[in-house]
């Protein structure tokens, strides 16, 4: 046993079915199970990863320092379905109310939804928990 203060940490990629995995290959290797924790990741819970929400924070577009812009994104041939959007963004409402995604700088930034944050190290905006209770609603 290892002392009480020191544990083994597995946090990634534990699931229900993965446990009975790692807890077997520890007796066969002459551990004890007390000296593992386990971290309680999104398999554990409801298995909702970002896979399964079918989201990802990428870059979509780059501008260098001459301002040429240059649009960034992917299109596996083994699956087109994970295509990423390209070029500069914009989050609107379209006529029925339902949110869009406008791509390749064909939006109309005075209908983004989105705001800036961070620019350079630098924060823009900040909210209170009231107010992003009242963006939740949305």
């Amino acid at each position: 046993m290892l002392p009480p203060q020191i544990r083994v940490i597995q946090g990634d990629g534990i699931s229900y079915e993965s446990l009975g995995d790692i807890l077997q290959a520890m007796q066969d290797a002459g551990f004890a199970a007390d000296n593992l924790v386990f971290g309680s990741g999104g398999a554990l819970l409801q298995k909702v990863n970002r896979d399964t929400q079918k989201i990802a924070f990428k870059c979509s577009e780059i501008t260098d320092a001459k301002g040429k812009t240059t649009l960034v994104y992917k299109d596996p041939i083994s699956d087109h379905g994970k295509k990423s959007k390209m070029g500069r963004l914009t989050l609107e409402k379209d006529a029925l109310g339902g949110i869009v995604t406008i791509t390749e700088g064909k939006g109309d930034p005075a209908k983004d939804m989105l705001v800036e944050v961070f620019r350079d190290g630098v924060t823009l905006k900040e909210w209170t928990f009231a107010e992003i209770r009242q963006l939740a609603k949305i």
